[in-house]
């Protein structure tokens, strides 16, 4: 899928599945109080994982934003948060709705991270994100979050290291054909090709981390699917 296709896909997203973003566990009637209490929950659940430094004295860019939600909860742990999206027209409403001074929003190239906003951090942090970019775009995300970092600073995301299995991949093509026929959900999830999902695993993550600078702290979680891993910017 190319970067541009990708774009104009999540683009359309807000319009095909609505405020309640990818998560498949917000109803689809779910209101915004509702979307923000479930990014609580989300991070509440990764700070407890993860041990995550938080503190107002603390900066952290998000990246994958989308409507912000993780972005709310953030700032309740964070003085500062920056959050980065590929698609415009999810910032756009990312900002209409932001009510906090403390959180920025920026539309990213989907190449580098480089905000504009903010040219230091203590936190580059991401949630149900990353599986959806291949490894050499990945690769650059973890050296530009490395340039990002202040020492002493952590970088930390989520990811599904479940492998792709082929009924997976069948799925893909299958979920191609009902959008190009019209279809957006299927199984409770969208259909759109920005739903392709990279399998990148344990020892990949752990020896790129490591070439970038980072020292590997953690990989756990509670299932594959939930798998969090917190490096450490020396």
């Amino acid at each position: 899928m190319s970067q541009t296709a990708s774009i104009e896909w999540w683009n359309k997203s807000l319009d095909e599945v609505g405020i309640h973003s990818m998560d498949k566990l917000v109803s689809a009637d779910a209101n915004w109080t509702t979307v923000l209490q479930s990014g609580r929950d989300d991070l509440a659940r990764a700070i407890e994982m993860t041990g995550m430094k938080c503190g107002k004295d603390r900066s952290a860019l998000e990246v994958g934003c989308g409507l912000g939600r993780m972005s709310a909860a953030l700032a309740d742990h964070f003085g500062r948060v920056v959050g980065v999206d590929i698609a415009p027209r999810l910032i756009e409403e990312a900002q209409r709705r932001n009510e906090r001074s403390e959180i920025s929003f920026e539309v990213a190239d989907g190449v580098h991270l480089c905000p504009a906003s903010i040219t230091a951090c203590d936190t580059v942090f991401s949630y149900e994100v990353f599986y959806y970019i291949n490894a050499e775009a990945l690769t650059t995300y973890f050296r530009d979050a490395f340039q990002l970092l202040r020492s002493g600073g952590q970088f930390v995301f989520q990811l599904n290291m479940e492998p792709v299995k082929l009924k997976t991949r069948l799925s893909f093509v299958f979920r191609k054909c009902l959008y190009a026929c019209g279809i957006k959900h299927w199984r409770g999830w969208p259909t759109g090709a920005g739903y392709r999902r990279y399998h990148h695993s344990r020892a990949w993550l752990t020896r790129t981390l490591t070439e970038v600078g980072f020292t590997v702290e953690q990989i756990t979680g509670p299932t594959l699917r939930q798998t969090w891993i917190v490096a450490a910017k020396p």
